[in-house]
């Protein structure tokens, strides 16, 4: 049983990895093409992005070295991409992964959509997108309940169970 939880300690810890150093890509790759601005305020929220991609990062290594305490701080990393959602002019969507999200567009009528994206990240407060939707990332919440039960799994370990 031991090893079965060590594999998939291993797996998260990979994924939460590839999420954070493709996020730190992808910023990195928007903000050089050349179609964006630099701005004190764009660089301002490329360094929170790099920041979220990078606590991604700190928690697949964490997962290797102290399992615990990267269980714990995987949690609260997915927690923060379960929900995603913009109106008026906040907006907050962050993927360190895979997004499929499920939500609802309410921009002329109730739309449902279903969203995939890789990691990505968007932060506004402030600045009118004309945008209204909220959405709920399944990925990350399968993620959730997975990471519980490696939780439950690694309590039971220690306490020699």
């Amino acid at each position: 049983m031991r090893n079965k939880t060590q594999n998939q300690l291993r797996a998260l810890a990979l994924y939460q990895l590839v999420g954070g150093v493709a996020g730190i890509l992808l910023t990195l790759w928007v903000l050089f093409r050349g179609d964006l601005v630099l701005t004190v305020p764009v660089l301002r929220l490329s360094l929170f992005a790099g920041g979220l991609y990078a606590f991604s990062i700190l928690c697949g290594v964490l997962l290797w070295r102290r399992p615990r305490r990267g269980l714990t701080l995987s949690l609260v990393n997915q927690v923060l991409q379960v929900l995603y959602f913009s109106f008026g002019a906040y907006s907050f969507q962050y993927v360190a992964g895979l997004r499929l999200g499920f939500g609802l567009d309410m921009v002329g009528s109730w739309t449902v959509k279903f969203r995939m994206a890789l990691s990505s990240f968007q932060f506004s407060i402030g600045s009118e997108t004309g945008q209204k939707f909220i959405g709920i990332n399944l990925v990350a919440l399968l993620l959730i309940f997975w990471i519980e039960r490696l939780m439950e799994k690694q309590a039971k370990d220690y306490s020699g169970k």
